[in-house]
């Protein structure tokens, strides 16, 4: 190879070296705006997931306060039963009945009032004419947590599938692929520096030593870039 051909070859590798550079820039930007992109999901959902968590604890213990007023009316409604109990046993039947009325009317009361609450359930519908059961209903606040969060999450979303570590993970992994060009990126400059000084040197060997050295950097840079973060 003259001179003047291995001169001709490194200019042209100059070139080539250069675009190269450029395009794994131009590649780093593009996938770049996809981190941002996951970044801004992954947070968004997180806020839905942290807002939701919040509702679920004011909800929860919104249901906690009725639960407990229940278990209030019914302590009262068994009061007015040892009371109509005492009436019979004194031989007066109709205060009697009158207070036994009263203590079905307070667990009606408190089953009615508990149920439009939400306290057993959001499909609970109060029945005006079933009877109240004579004992409360068992109240399983850890359940009901579970079930509001439930029904938060999927009220967020039509899918009801909030992951936002999956999405930063995404993020990350982009990010584990704009590196690995930057390094490619940054051997291609050495490309550019190393052809540049044997295209002005006077050795001819240091020169075809550059050619050699810029050809084998071009070459592990594109083959890195294309087996670690071009791509998808």
């Amino acid at each position: 190879m003259t001179p003047t051909s291995v001169k001709r070859w490194i200019a042209l590798l100059i070139g080539v070296a250069t675009i190269s550079a450029g395009v794994l820039t131009w590649r780093g930007g593009q996938i770049g705006s996809s981190a941002s992109f996951n970044d801004r999901q992954s947070v968004g959902e997180q806020v839905d997931l942290d807002n939701a968590e919040v509702d679920v604890t004011i909800e929860a213990a919104r249901h906690a306060r009725q639960y407990d007023r229940y278990l209030a009316e019914y302590a009262v409604a068994d009061g007015l039963d040892n009371d109509a109990e005492q009436l019979r046993t004194a031989g007066k039947p109709e205060l009697a009945d009158l207070a036994a009325r009263q203590a079905d009317q307070r667990r009606q009361a408190a089953e009615t009032r508990a149920n439009d609450a939400g306290v057993f359930g959001s499909l609970t519908l109060s029945d005006p004419h079933s009877a109240a059961p004579t004992t409360p209903r068992v109240f399983d606040l850890q359940e009901r947590v579970h079930e509001l969060r439930v029904l938060e999450t999927t009220s967020l979303g039509s899918s009801g599938d909030l992951q936002p570590q999956k999405w930063a993970d995404k993020s990350d992994r982009i990010r584990v692929r704009i590196r690995n060009l930057t390094y490619w990126v940054g051997l291609l400059l050495i490309a550019v520096v190393t052809l540049t000084a044997a295209e002005v040197t006077v050795s001819q060997q240091l020169r075809r030593s550059g050619l050699v050295f810029g050809v084998v950097c071009i070459g592990t840079a594109w083959i890195g870039a294309l087996a670690t973060g071009f791509a998808t």
